[in-house]
């Protein structure tokens, strides 16, 4: 069926998306593939299709978001059809339900400076919100799901049995008392990440990794002296670099980007400290430069790059050692959607940076407006890292530890949505780990016979 020449230009395009939304992608990805190469983008480059007029809008973004998910150049003029000589949509837009969904899940693949992306993203939104309650039942359910979060910031799943087992031999949690015990949020990030079958290896091994970064975060927050931590960091630091001499360039470049990633962490989980322990208020900037350091996505990202990549590349070891920017931006979004949930917290404890208080405290704004400004440098993140997705020389990297990178942002968004889900998870939280990791998918009755 995908690669159906009779099929009509919109099925193909249903079918590929339920396929990703189903968490089937790696399965099917040659096919996709060539449904996008032979269909999909030869439509873009002129060849006509029969498009029902209604339908237009919603082919045009469907086809859209799916060429931008898998680092396809298209243009946001191929919605100009849809606006009128003001620059705004016409006013026909607002009564298709489905068109306007598909059209706002679009919005979020947007490049940074893209007006009519920016203006698709605020009539969606404020249209959606007017008639979601009057759309048929199963489009006002897709309506509520993609406002509270829209596709391309979500995450898909996994099982946890031999990570469990793991757990209780190190027996870390009785032997750390103070710090908390997170192996099944760890191992929901992990499945977040990487959630294809092949990779079980690799989630594994991030589990592993997280709930160590879980434990050594705490005792940088909340147990050890300042005097502890920097002979902690410094016993970190000195790995010895002398027994690399006799290595090859690829395997220096290996061994330099896990030193430097463990070096780095450290080292900003301790400039944390030393500001806590001073009372020191960083300004944004300084704050900002250290938390996305902090906050381990480039730590999770290198050790996740030698697991899922079936081919290691100087130039992709050298990006690593240089921390792109494809981790940077990530880690940013992992960073930002943190401190919007776990900033009160913090400050309870005594802990004094955290972006959103360091931008208040630096512009005189309140909470409310920092935090909307917080939101704000969110979303111009994503622009920014769609844009090196797609860009050719935007990166070195293989497809599979590309997705790793975008779906880390995914599942911070997911983990932070209604407050600190690693932290302190509280119903909520607990039950979206539950259900995806424990409960069985249910089928309907009829489905079952």
């Amino acid at each position: 069926m995908i690669n159906n020449e009779d099929a009509e230009m919109l099925t193909i395009l249903d079918l590929l998306d339920d396929i990703q939304r189903l968490g089937l992608r790696h399965r099917f990805d040659k096919d996709i593939k060539r449904a996008l190469d032979d269909r999909i983008v030869s439509w873009d480059n002129g060849h006509e299709y029969d498009i029902k007029a209604e339908e237009k809008l919603n082919v045009t973004a469907l086809k859209f978001r799916l060429l931008r998910q898998h680092g396809y150049r298209i243009s946001q003029d191929v919605f100009k059809a849809f606006m009128d000589d003001e620059k705004k949509f016409k006013k026909y837009v607002e009564s298709d339900v489905k068109g306007m969904l598909s059209l706002y899940e679009a919005s979020f693949l947007a490049f940074e400076g893209e007006n009519i992306m920016d203006e698709a993203l605020t009539f969606c939104r404020t249209h959606l919100n007017e008639v979601k309650s009057m759309a048929n039942p199963a489009l006002s359910e897709l309506v509520s799901h993609g406002l509270e979060i829209p596709l391309h910031r979500r995450m898909v799943q996994s099982d946890l049995k031999d990570m469990s087992r793991w757990w209780t031999e190190i027996d870390l949690a009785r032997k750390l008392n103070f710090a908390r015990d997170r192996l099944m949020e760890c191992f929901f990030w992990t499945v977040g990440m990487i959630p294809n079958p092949q990779f079980n290896q690799c989630r594994q091994e991030l589990t592993k990794v997280a709930a160590f970064i879980t434990a050594i975060d705490d005792i940088y927050d909340v147990y050890a002296t300042l005097d502890e931590l920097e002979c902690f960091t410094n016993a970190v630091q000195r790995w010895d670099l002398k027994a690399v001499d006799d290595l090859p360039d690829y395997m220096k470049l290996c061994f330099m980007a896990l030193y430097n990633s463990w070096g780095d962490l450290c080292k900003a989980f301790l400039q944390e400290a030393k500001w806590c322990y001073n009372k020191y208020m960083p300004t944004f900037e300084e704050y900002l430069e250290n938390g996305w350091r902090s906050v381990s996505g480039t730590f999770l990202l290198v050790h996740a790059y030698f697991s899922v990549s079936q081919s290691i590349t100087k130039e992709a070891l050298e990006s690593l050692y240089k921390q792109h920017n494809l981790m940077r931006y990530s880690s940013i979004i992992f960073r930002l959607c943190n401190d919007l949930a776990t900033s009160t917290a913090e400050l309870e404890r005594g802990e004094t940076a955290s972006s959103i208080l360091c931008y208040m405290y630096e512009t005189g704004v309140s909470e409310e407006v920092a935090r909307e400004h917080i939101r704000t440098l969110i979303d111009e993140t994503w622009m920014k890292m769609n844009k090196d997705v797609v860009v050719d020389d935007g990166h070195p990297f293989a497809e599979p530890f590309v997705e790793t990178a975008i779906n880390l942002a995914r599942i911070a968004h997911c983990t932070y949505q209604y407050g600190d889900g690693h932290g302190a998870p509280d119903g909520r939280a607990k039950q979206n780990v539950f259900s995806l990791l424990i409960e069985p998918i249910s089928l309907m009755k009829s489905q079952q016979q």
